[in-house]
């Protein structure tokens, strides 16, 4: 159903959670999905190396971010014990500090409890094939967090971008993804992510979220 490429094989998904209710609801959410196969669930970090020593999953679903529950904590505590399993978070909590602070501490992906099976589907898939994956509902308000932080510095090469790539710019600062983008723009994926390409070139920068911040930072798309 989507752009999954494992072979034949279903995702092992592996679930941590301390809310029983929210990780039972997971496990029967993910089992409508024929890709994805929950292997196990845990309530607490220390169940899940034997889980994954157990089960191998391919992909660790983080569900945290209520209240009394350090996120950060969690997360460092799961990449030191598990350091090539990617983590993909799910959480109430969607601010930018908090979103920005888990993906320092270790996560690859992040989503709000208002996604859909389909977004949770594609984000699996995307972090197992080592690329990060962040909601897009969340992506706008951490790109200007992130701008603020940075230092003033050159930020020209606005006006080297072609006016596609500007619109395809545009567009990765909407926190669009390449699908989306290629529907709005009426071009093809592959040409989207061409496009990518040749603006990090022109920008000096390495990914999607550098391209969207630096955009942010020098207000080329400011009201």
């Amino acid at each position: 159903m989507t752009n999954r490429q494992k072979g034949s094989e279903a995702f092992r998904v592996l679930i941590l959670c301390a809310q029983t209710l929210v990780r039972e609801g997971l496990r029967l959410l993910i089992a409508g999905d024929e890709d994805l196969d929950v292997v196990a669930v845990a309530a607490a970090v220390a169940e899940v190396v034997t889980a994954v020593s157990r089960h191998q999953p391919d992909v660790l679903i983080v569900a945290v971010g209520w209240e009394g529950e350090d996120c950060t904590a969690v997360l460092q505590q799961l990449k030191s014990a598990c350091p090539n399993l990617p983590l993909l978070v799910i959480s109430p909590d969607t601010h930018p500090e908090q979103v920005q602070t888990a993906l320092k501490a270790g996560a690859n992906g992040y989503l709000p409890l208002s996604a859909d099976l389909d977004e949770l589907a594609q984000a699996v898939f995307a972090v197992c094939r080592g690329e990060m994956s962040i909601h897009t509902a969340i992506l706008p308000a951490l790109y200007i967090h992130m701008a603020g932080q940075t230092s003033t510095k050159e930020t020209s090469g606005f006006d080297d971008l072609s006016p596609r790539q500007q619109e395809v710019l545009a567009c990765l600062v909407r926190g669009l993804s390449d699908r989306d983008i290629a529907q709005e723009l009426f071009i093809s994926v592959r040409t989207v992510q061409t496009h990518l390409t040749h603006i990090y070139n022109r920008l000096g920068v390495h990914s999607r979220t550098e391209a969207a911040v630096m955009a942010v930072h020098a207000g080329w798309f400011a009201d």
